[in-house]
């Protein structure tokens, strides 16, 4: 990349189940507000705004009339994103590297409370061939489970432990939803919500909001800032159907991480990144991100729970922050995952930080069996 994507700041809110005492309006203003004071910038700064945010999961037509607003962009720049807060990140950073905008906040935001979740992701389906059969993001995560599991036979204890090892990460992190941890019996033993995937083997329903300042290189020396530096990023959509997709497979998210290593310069993802925050939606969405991320070969994943790799004290700590098993709120969990990454690269993550962290990786899944994915390599 001819110039680097700067990342001056960031703020986050408190993630939850459901927020019913606390308005949207001022869940969006609280992350956007911190992220500026984190940055030492005001909203006047800003060159843009790009906001991120599902209208049926908020619970509204056009909802950004109304949280553009909170967000900053009176007055501003603003764009919106109908997907995931990572997205916003890709959008932002292209706009940034056109060089006409040097300094953009983005903002992204959900209350899964706010909205009947199942019935909105139903409604995504195309209306003649899918929608009939009822599927939603459960039914497909089993899906995808169920083909993986077919593939490679992994046992029951695999996707049971990635559980656990994020319940007990998420149990360090001030801010996530869930901070109990779990223990392997409790997970074997919780109910089986679509086949072969378990009550707990799922994530949560969550409310929470996060955002993030950005900055052209020229513009955070300009500032005199040492910031984390995005040096590559990748994204790439599998197709919407699900009989065209090979479901254990995520041919996606190996495109969208081969980018973002060839921008970044990394060879040896397992050996050359400290620690990931991917998108867990489901235990096996971790598995099958092992393999999409290069971290091990194909039907391997179950390997590196087997040794304790992705373990905290591993040799690749994953999602220390506890993940989505432990904070889902939808739209804005790949957001949240950047956020925790340049959390760890500069020394404030609290509970869940892993010593010594100079690379940091993370990674957004959207649609049904992790149908997009995005990618992003940070450094010092």
């Amino acid at each position: 990349m001819a110039e680097k994507i700067a990342i001056l700041g960031i703020g986050m809110t408190k993630i939850d189940g459901a927020m019913r005492d606390t308005k949207l309006d001022d869940l969006v203003f609280d992350a956007a507000s911190k992220a500026l004071k984190d940055a030492s910038l005001t909203r006047k700064d800003m060159d843009g705004i790009v906001i991120a945010a599902c209208d049926e999961l908020d619970g509204r037509s056009i909802s950004s009339m109304l949280e553009a607003a909170p967000s900053g962009s009176y007055l501003k720049d603003e764009i919106k994103v109908t997907d995931d807060g990572a997205y916003a990140v890709i959008l932002a950073s292209l706009r940034i590297l056109s060089e006409h905008f040097n300094l953009s906040l983005v903002v992204s935001w959900c209350k899964m409370s706010e909205a009947p979740v199942s019935d909105v992701m139903r409604m995504r389906w195309d209306p003649f061939y899918h929608r009939g059969f009822g599927l939603n993001h459960t039914a497909t995560a089993g899906l995808m489970a169920g083909a993986y599991l077919h593939k490679y036979k992994v046992s029951e204890d695999i996707s049971a432990r990635v559980v656990v090892k994020n319940r007990q990460n998420g149990s360090r992190n001030k801010n996530a939803h869930l901070q109990k941890p779990v223990t392997l019996d409790e997970v074997k033993a919780s109910p089986i919500v679509s086949w072969p995937l378990k009550m707990l083997e799922f994530a949560p329903e969550s409310d929470g909001a996060v955002a993030v300042v950005l900055a052209s290189e020229r513009k955070a020396k300009e500032l005199g800032r040492q910031p984390i530096w995005v040096t590559g990023f990748g994204w790439a959509v599998d197709s919407y159907y699900l009989g065209d997709r090979v479901l254990y497979d995520s041919p996606s998210l190996r495109i969208a991480a081969d980018k973002a290593y060839k921008m970044a310069e990394i060879n040896k993802p397992l050996k050359e990144i400290d620690v990931a925050e991917i998108s867990d939606f489901s235990s096996y969405h971790e598995l099958i991100a092992y393999e999409g991320l290069g971290f091990c070969g194909p039907g391997k994943a179950a390997d590196l729970i087997r040794k304790g790799v992705t373990e905290n004290k591993g040799d690749l700590p994953v999602n220390p922050s506890g993940g989505l098993l432990s904070s889902n709120p939808y739209t804005a969990a790949g957001l949240f995952r950047v956020a925790e990454a340049y959390l760890q690269l500069v020394g404030r993550a609290d509970g869940h930080q892993i010593p010594g962290v100079k690379k940091a990786l993370a990674q957004a899944s959207t649609g049904f069996c992790a149908q997009g994915n995005a990618v992003f390599v940070l450094s010092k």
